[in-house]
């Protein structure tokens, strides 16, 4: 665990700087860049996975990558972020805007924090899967976005990002210390596409985050 600690401490550290970096007009691949000199400078062995930072059009897609676009004023941009120290993976994502986003993408993220927080809420020691699962349908399902369950709001990790085990709606699963997961909730209207992501350990009287930097509707 200390050895997973440092992964999400060096992915942290690379979503401040990419975030603090970030200017109107610079393409995607620069901001990638930035965030990968980070993960390197802080002692990571490079990325946990292919990491991407998309915006505007395409960030209706679930996976993507970063290209030549240019980054502009009003749009909503997604970062997606992991590194990998000794073997073991962090991972954090954060969608954002330079300036108001788009009012659909606005109700994306603020819908998408409300099932986040949920899960903070509800994986406890002792608590069944299937049980936080229903609590994150149900959020979803009062805004009409219930289609998005593929593994309910959280996923295991470790030297693979993204692995079992899974909250979802049929897991026999009983939450307990030392089980580790990535809270991830996804989001998409067909036009706009958001993700939060963050890593939990699951402990003797509750969790411990492992990331939270501005876990929020970003606007710079």
């Amino acid at each position: 665990m200390a050895v997973i600690r440092k992964a999400y401490w060096i992915t942290e550290q690379a979503m401040i700087d990419a975030i603090n970096g970030l200017r109107e007009g610079q393409v995607e691949w620069e901001i990638e860049a930035r965030a990968r000199a980070t993960m390197r400078r802080m002692g990571g062995e490079g990325a946990s996975y292919p990491i991407w930072v998309c915006s505007g059009p395409t960030t209706h897609q679930s996976l993507s990558r970063s290209t030549n676009r240019r980054i502009r004023r009003n749009e909503l941009v997604q970062l997606t972020l992991g590194a990998r120290y000794m073997g073991y993976c962090g991972n954090m994502c954060r969608p954002l805007s330079i300036g108001e986003p788009p009012e659909k993408a606005g109700k994306l993220m603020s819908v998408a924090l409300e099932g986040v927080e949920g899960a903070f809420r509800d994986i406890r020691p002792g608590v069944a899967a299937g049980d936080v699962f229903k609590n994150y349908y149900d959020t979803l399902a009062r805004y009409d976005f219930q289609e998005f369950t593929l593994y309910g709001p959280a996923h295991g990790t470790g030297v693979s990002e993204c692995e079992g085990l899974w909250l979802g709606r049929d897991s026999d699963i009983v939450i307990r210390p030392g089980m580790q997961f990535n809270i991830d909730v996804w989001l998409s209207d067909g036009e706009y596409g958001v993700r939060y992501e963050d890593g939990i350990l699951v402990t003797e009287d509750g969790i411990e985050e492992l990331n939270s930097y501005r876990r929020a509707i970003i606007i710079l």
